[in-house]
């Protein structure tokens, strides 16, 4: 449902909306600090492939795949999940449709962060 790894040359609106959605995810995490309900992450690094966020108290680095955020990002914007979920909630509902191992959405406070920032980016 929500595979964000489709390239296949007869896709390409869904190319064109990924390298988009890419852009404006690139541009909300590079180098930003950005928050979920109760922590805060720094984002020391993003490229096409992974997004990197530095050491905190409580987490060595943690490497997320950006296909993986997309399939969150998917999830909000389709109405599945929604902003007042837990991340546990959303985790849940997402890795049903993913095309990702289960383990890939392990960060899921990381991930939650992320939709956050994406949809605040929106209002």
């Amino acid at each position: 449902m929500y595979n964000t790894s489709n390239t296949t040359p007869g896709n390409s609106d869904t190319m064109t909306n990924q390298v988009s959605q890419y852009s404006k995810l690139e541009s909300l995490l590079d180098g930003k600090i950005i928050t979920s309900k109760r922590k805060t992450y720094h984002c020391s690094h993003i490229d096409d492939m992974c997004i990197v966020f530095s050491e905190t108290g409580d987490t060595k680095q943690v490497m997320i795949p950006v296909v993986v955020a997309l399939e969150w990002i998917s999830a909000l914007e389709s109405g599945i999940t929604n902003v007042t979920m837990t991340s546990r909630e959303m985790r849940e509902i997402v890795v049903r449709s993913s095309s990702w191992a289960p383990f890939q959405h392990g960060f899921e406070t990381h991930l939650h962060a992320i939709v956050l920032t994406w949809h605040n980016s929106n209002n």
